[in-house]
């Protein structure tokens, strides 16, 4: 097996980036040039240098503005994270001052306090950069790293320089790892350690980046007229090959033409002989870009198929016979699918009308099937998903708010929700439905699917297709370790244009590029209290690829079905959050970031980690079920036998809800006999004694989907939509 930075391997990739605002990663990146034997290299790209006397090759990539988006991209491709931070004497001593001063402040209730925070008393230079860093790093996995203290030269007393050095070590290893290696390089001798540590250290593997082709690109070549793109680097994780696709981080997926292994410009070893061009690719043979595709069932004419038929007749064969109220509907028959139901004396014996004979005024004139037709994934913008202007301190503050009262309210009353006044239950809730088991209900996943289920893929046997996506990866023409020279088709000169000093590139596995209903187990950040709400605008790191999207939160469950959460609060352990986009095979991480507006990113904003975790295998099959609980309170009490009201306002509403069980809070389970009068009053039976303080509930259902607005995240676009906000204000 090769050694990564050895003669014989690919370079150790040494990720240097700012563990506070002050720090100097290029002071620090420069001074293991030099101790290398090296010319220093001004340039901020990366660059890949070789020491003949220690026999030893390291790429040296940097994050050069304090920003955490860089760092977690720098982060994604090192084998080695080097965080350099400031601890010098008058740092310290401005923190110290800072968090010393005292706010007086009166709360809610009149009270009086203090403001200061938890590390003014022992003298670290830890700030809330330094935190969120360490936070994203740890919620993407974060490789081997490596602390550099600078300006502990700056202290004079012997001691005190000791415990800054054990205090930050401390830290450190507290929220990083325990062999984690703490230096503080203010001589030669200590700058050798460092770079022995960085050519000895053992390499922390990423499963989730070692089954997937990526480069450092260090060359990069446009050629305007035939928009193609000339990328170098050494090849790591997997093989690649020249008929799939590959993805530059922040500018989109293309497709690669050929791949070429010309030479090796940091060599170690010579006499080598390079094959050249290793493969090369036609326009039929490449993986196409095609995300969505229209089904067979989106574009037939109407009519009943064969299978249509034959299903139907399976159905009538299975039918069973089941005892209903007299002058239901099919859909209200369809509640009463569970077995034991009582029987009384009023119920006549019927079975299910067959499709078409249900009464067209049982939902009044309200729509129930209203949908939009399905765009084009790659005609979305980020303007669909995020706003274009910033919002004001005044809104934000409202929309903080309100926030938290809507949040609270569900925290406290989950589900629960009043039966409107002047419009009928029916109507109002006419896409929900009960059931008597959450669990073990009847719920078909193919019923009332929007218009993007059928462009969309559904992979039967993941396992069996993962399997072979990862032993495809392997089959490529240029092996890992290699200096490749990959030439990619039909990329837009504003993305060529935009393309910084460092870049990402990186592999597509098979079917990597269909879209489906993804899902993910993700859990919150410990450094943000606030609560989520679903559909929220979020930037998602997935993998080395990132979108726009605006997640459902449900039940972390095991099953075929979850429920749906409105809100992802600061102490839910786990939940699953699920939006369309492309398929991302497991093991593979996602970080969600509070997206603010377009304007607010290309300002340099910096994003808030709201939560994170790891893929799951994709299917549009899980039932996401929105519950409801409708209350109501006791009026008469007999025994088992009760009245209630304030649960419906009319008969009508009784008698269509009449197959729905009933519970109360204290655990009591109950029927609907019979309406009483025309107000919303009825009758209903448990099985045991109800107490006059008890509230009874209704649960209904109804699926939910996500929206179909996931946007690819393009550095291009965002500078042209922050273009375009500009001269809408100068106009």
């Amino acid at each position: 097996e090769k050694r990564v930075g050895s003669s014989q391997g690919p370079p150790r990739i040494c990720g240097f980036m700012a563990a506070n605002e002050s720090a100097n990663p290029i002071l620090a990146m420069q001074q293991l040039q030099t101790r290398m034997g090296c010319e220093v290299s001004s340039s901020t790209a990366p660059i890949t240098k070789a020491s003949v006397t220690h026999r030893q090759r390291i790429t040296f990539c940097s994050d050069t503005e304090c920003d955490i988006q860089a760092s977690i991209d720098v982060a994604k491709v090192s084998d080695i994270v080097v965080l350099c931070l400031d601890v010098s004497q008058g740092l310290q001593q401005t923190l110290r001052d800072a968090n010393a001063q005292r706010f007086d402040f009166e709360d809610d209730e009149g009270d009086a306090g203090t403001v200061a925070t938890w590390y003014s008393h022992i003298g670290l230079c830890i700030t809330d950069h330094t935190r969120e860093l360490v936070s994203s790093l740890n919620a993407q996995g974060c490789p081997t790293a490596i602390v550099i203290l600078q300006g502990a030269d700056t202290y004079e007393n012997p001691k005190a320089k000791a415990k800054v050095i054990r205090l930050h070590s401390r830290y450190f290893a507290s929220v990083l790892s325990d062999d984690l290696k703490v230096f503080s390089p203010d001589n030669e001798e200590e700058l050798d350690n460092v770079l022995r540590a960085v050519q000895t250290i053992k390499l922390r593997q990423l499963a989730w980046r070692d089954i997937r082709p990526y480069m450092v690109v260090e060359e990069k070549e446009y050629d305007k007229a035939t928009q193609k793109l000339s990328i170098k680097g050494f090849l790591r994780g997997s093989c690649i090959s020249a008929t799939g696709l590959i993805h530059i981080t922040n500018h989109g997926t293309y497709q690669v033409e050929s791949i070429g292994n010309y030479g090796d410009p940091c060599s170690l070893r010579q006499g080598l002989n390079y094959p050249g061009q290793l493969a090369i690719s036609s326009p039929e043979e490449r993986t196409t870009l095609e995300a969505t595709k229209p089904s067979d069932t989106v574009e037939d004419e109407g009519f009943p198929t064969e299978a249509d038929v034959l299903h139907e007749e399976m159905q009538a064969q299975t039918l069973k016979k089941v005892f209903v109220p007299e002058g239901v509907s099919e859909y209200q028959a369809a509640w009463y699918e569970f077995e034991g139901q009582p029987v009384f004396d009023d119920m006549p014996e019927m079975t299910v009308a067959p499709a078409g004979e249900e009464d067209p005024d049982a939902f009044g004139n309200f729509d129930t099937v209203s949908r939009r037709t399905v765009q084009d994934a790659e005609l979305l913008k980020a303007t669909d998903v995020l706003r274009l202007e910033k919002m004001t301190d005044d809104e934000k503050a409202e929309e903080l708010r309100r926030l938290k009262e809507l949040s609270e309210e569900e925290h406290w009353n989950p589900d629960m929700i009043d039966t409107p006044i002047h419009i009928p239950a029916r109507q109002r809730f006419s896409k929900y439905r009960g059931m008597k088991s959450f669990q073990t209900g009847k719920w078909d996943p193919a019923e009332n699917l929007p218009l993007e289920y059928g462009h969309i893929y559904k992979l039967q046997g993941f396992k069996r297709i993962r399997d072979s996506a990862l032993e495809h990866s392997q089959q490529g023409e240029a092996d890992v370790g290699m200096y490749v020279t990959v030439q990619i088709v039909d990329v837009p000169e504003q993305v060529a244009e935009a393309l910084g000093d460092f870049t990402i590139a990186s592999g597509l596995l098979q079917h990597e590029q269909r879209w489906s209903v993804l899902h993910f187990q993700v859990q919150r950040n410990s450094e943000d209290a606030l609560p989520v709400k679903s559909k929220s605008p979020m930037l998602a790191h997935v993998g080395f690829r990132k979108f726009y999207c605006t997640p459902l939160y449900s039940d972390a469950t095991v099953g075929d079905r979850t429920k749906f959460s409105r809100y992802f609060h600061a102490e839910d352990k786990f939940k699953l959050a699920t939006f369309f986009g492309p398929i991302s095979f497991n093991p593979c991480p996602v970080l969600f970031f509070k997206a603010p507006s377009i304007e607010e990113q290309a300002e340099g904003t910096p994003l808030q980690l709201s939560s994170f975790g790891s893929a799951l295998p994709p299917n549009p099959d899980l039932l996401l079920l929105k519950r409801v609980v409708l209350t109501g309170r006791i009026a008469v009490i007999y025994r088992k036998v009760i009245v209630i009201k304030f649960m419906f306002f009319n008969d009508d509403d009784v008698r269509w809800f009449q197959p729905v069980d009933l519970y109360t809070k204290s655990g009591r389970r109950g029927k609907i006999t019979k309406s009483i009068g025309a107000k919303g009053l009825y009758k209903a039976m448990f099985n045991d004694i109800v107490m006059q303080h008890d509230t009874v509930c209704m649960d209904l259902y109804k699926r939910v989907f996500p929206k179909w607005d996931t946007v690819a995240y393009s550095i291009s676009d965002i500078q042209q939509l922050a273009g375009v906000s500009e001269e809408m204000d100068l106009n």
